[in-house]
This record gives structure tokens, C-alpha cells and sequence, in this order.
């Protein structure tokens, strides 16, 4: 089948008049566009990898979240504190029972009590001396 050509402007293509030879149109090809198509070409192509990358780069740290928190072993996406979800690349300190908390909000709680907010297991065993806050918190993290 030949291509199709666009009629110039005759009215053979409408059927009004019967000719036997085609109208004489060459065939446009992707050198003869116009500059004006190259650049809407080229723009939605930049458009569609831009969006392509910030795609890529939000469920990249979808993942990686993911992931350091498997690797801890918490699920929990909320501090147990301040009832605040997680963020990403947020400081989080994980108690040896497995619960994770914002770092700061483990350092206030931990300060007025030595147990776990979830769970109440106690950090410094009754044998121990009650240890500091900072060489606790550097044990835990």
C-alpha cells in the first residue's frame, strides 16, 4: 500500500472529481518539519525524563526507608512520643527491645524514665547502676 499523501489543495480527495492520476504531493519526511515541531519534540521529551527522574528518586527513598527499617526490625511509622509519623533521613533512636523513636523524643522520655515507651522494659537492669544518658543512648543507636 503507498503512503498516504496529503492533498494540496485539489479537490480529488473529496470525490468531486474523478481523475486517474493522483495528485502530485511528495511524501514529508522528519528532515522537512519545521523547527517550531523540533522544539515541542524535544520538550516533551525532556518533560517525560525529568518526571521519569523525580519518579525514580522518590521511590529510591521510598525503598531505602524501607529498608533501614527492616534492617532495625521496627514497623511501626509512628513515634509512640509525639504521635508523629517518620520522615525520611530522620534521626531515629531503636531500644534493645526493637522500638523505634525520634531521637530527641527518646532522649526527653528516657530522661524522666529508664523503660521503654512501649513495652516498659526497663533499660538498666536493677543490678546496674543507672548509667547516663548520652553513654545510654550511644549503646543503643
Amino acid at each position: 500500500m503507498p503512503p498516504f499523501q496529503w492533498c494540496n489543495g485539489c479537490s480529488c480527495s473529496l470525490g468531486l472529481i474523478y481523475t486517474s492520476k493522483p495528485c502530485a504531493m511528495p511524501p514529508i519526511t522528519f528532515q522537512d518539519l519545521p523547527l517550531n515541531i523540533y522544539m515541542v519534540i524535544f520538550g516533551t521529551g525532556i518533560f517525560v525524563f525529568v518526571l521519569s527522574l523525580i519518579f525514580c528518586c522518590y521511590f529510591i527513598s521510598k525503598l531505602r526507608h524501607q529498608a533501614q527499617s527492616e534492617r532495625f526490625g521496627y514497623k511501626e511509622q509512628t513515634c509512640a512520643v509525639c504521635l508523629e509519623d517518620f520522615k525520611v533521613k530522620e534521626e531515629l533512636g531503636v531500644l534493645p527491645c526493637q522500638h523505634a523513636f525520634h531521637r530527641k523524643c527518646l532522649v526527653k522520655w528516657l530522661e524522666v524514665r529508664c523503660v521503654c515507651p512501649m513495652c516498659n522494659k526497663p533499660m538498666a537492669g536493677p543490678a546496674q547502676p543507672r548509667a547516663g544518658i548520652g553513654t545510654l543512648l550511644d549503646e543503643l543507636v
